[in-house]
């Protein structure tokens, strides 16, 4: 009889996880767990009236209201679009990329207040990124200590990129079912 595997959450992770549960030549039956009302978890693209789409990827979004009063909002523009909406980026006045960023804060998160404080950096041909592994390290001891059956994926243990919570997912899998199950 094939084991059973649950999944909670249906984030990138989550989705990636069941995924490489499903290949092989005795895949495990998958039981996906997710509370919202949509798969994909914090990964979303927008598309904004004039076409430029937004992406909110793992931790780009926070809460609103009182628990995110202090809350740190990053708003990257970039892209294909970016010379067509602001013209050559090495000249593009900060003040029109920070009313730009403003504008979709409001539109895409409904946060109307102005930010106390703002930061406009043009950065060519790179992707910002997080430290890789920022929970990875307590989280990982504290299962191995305590004899947990658990494998934790995804933003929060092994670095925010889509690229990162797909490759944590697979090496999850083949921790669990060995490679190439």
């Amino acid at each position: 009889m094939a084991p059973t595997v649950a999944v909670v959450g249906g984030g990138i992770s989550g989705l990636a996880a069941c995924y490489h549960l499903s290949r092989g030549p005795r895949p495990p039956k998958v039981l996906l767990l997710e509370a919202g009302a949509r798969l994909g978890g914090w990964l979303q693209s927008t598309r904004a009236a004039d076409g430029a789409v937004f992406e909110h990827g793992p931790r780009g979004i926070r809460p609103g209201g009182a628990a995110g009063a202090d809350t740190l909002h990053m708003v990257m523009l970039g892209g294909a679009w970016f010379e067509q909406s602001f013209g050559d980026p090495a000249t593009v006045a900060p003040e029109l990329l920070l009313h730009r960023a403003q504008a979709a804060v409001r539109e895409q998160l409904g946060l109307e207040p102005a930010p106390t404080h703002s930061i406009v950096r043009v950065h060519q041909a790179c992707i910002p990124q997080y430290t890789l592994g920022h929970w990875q390290q307590r989280i990982s001891r504290f299962l191995a200590e305590h004899h947990l059956p658990l494998s934790l994926i995804g933003a929060s243990y092994s670095g925010v990129s889509v690229n990162d919570c797909i490759a944590s997912a697979k090496a999850a899998v083949e921790r669990l079912l060995g490679p190439r199950h």
